[in-house]
């Protein structure tokens, strides 16, 4: 069984893990880590500015995404990674 990590759950890193989640065996884990609850789709800002939109229609919570997607999602900050032994910590960690 592999484990395999995306570091960050923006622009990039969603799609990542998605794609991921595709190709991965079945027997694999597919895991998210952000800093942040929700994304938030910095393109629309201007249209939130001009009242086009209201930052709650460009903002998603991921862990309800993920959850669907069978992908593990950890809301914590990454401040190390050590990919041998595999090890991550967040600022918050006790060291």
């Amino acid at each position: 069984m592999a484990k395999i990590v995306v570091l960050g759950a923006g622009i990039g890193g969603i799609p990542m893990a998605y794609e991921m989640k595709e190709l991965a065996r079945k027997e694999d884990e597919v895991i998210v880590i952000s800093d942040s609850p929700t994304f938030h789709f910095v393109p629309s800002n201007p249209w939130v500015a001009v009242n086009w939109r209201k930052p709650s229609d460009i903002k998603i919570e991921l862990a309800p995404v993920f959850k669907k997607k069978k992908i593990t999602f950890i809301q914590k900050a990454a401040a190390r990674y050590a990919p041998n032994p595999t090890k991550w910590s967040s600022p918050t960690a006790a060291r």
